[in-house]
């Protein structure tokens, strides 16, 4: 006999667990490519910056006017390595939300599977029932024909 239970509660509970690690992976993605962004940027702003170096060197630039440029480039330089690293970290952190979120979908799929098998089974043990009723209430009315 097939349990009376609903797996109702169990599909959106295990639902709701794979909408969050879905929305912890979105994060992760819009984390890794912002530090994406910054680091283009920051690769731009150091061009930037290489290319006035030239123009000024071009029409003449004082030693502490060069030092200033070549003390920016290098922080510049530390600010990307500093992204660089946290990009390496988000990208782990994105793998192991990919993994948390493909066990999350696994589980909840598993439980919609469950759930369809069990209405299934209770769909065929109500039509079994059905027939069973229509089977008795057909041998009654004979019986009660045979008798009367």
């Amino acid at each position: 006999m097939v349990p009376r239970f609903s797996l109702d509660a169990l599909l959106r509970l295990r639902q709701s667990l794979e909408r969050q690690q879905e929305l912890l992976l979105q994060q992760a993605h819009q984390r890794m490519a912002a530090l994406a962004r910054e680091i283009e940027e920051l690769n731009m702003e150091i061009a930037g910056l290489q290319r006035r170096e030239l123009q000024h060197l071009a029409s003449g630039l004082s030693g502490a006017e060069l030092h200033f440029v070549e003390l920016c480039r290098a922080r510049l330089r530390e600010r990307r390595q500093a992204v660089e690293s946290a990009l390496v970290t988000a990208r782990e952190v994105q793998r192991d939300r990919v993994d948390a979120y493909r066990a999350a979908r696994q589980k909840r799929e598993i439980v919609a599977s469950l759930r369809a098998q069990y209405l299934e089974a209770r769909a065929r043990q109500d039509a079994r029932r059905e027939q069973r009723d229509l089977d008795d209430f057909f041998l009654q009315r004979r019986a009660y024909r045979e008798r009367g």
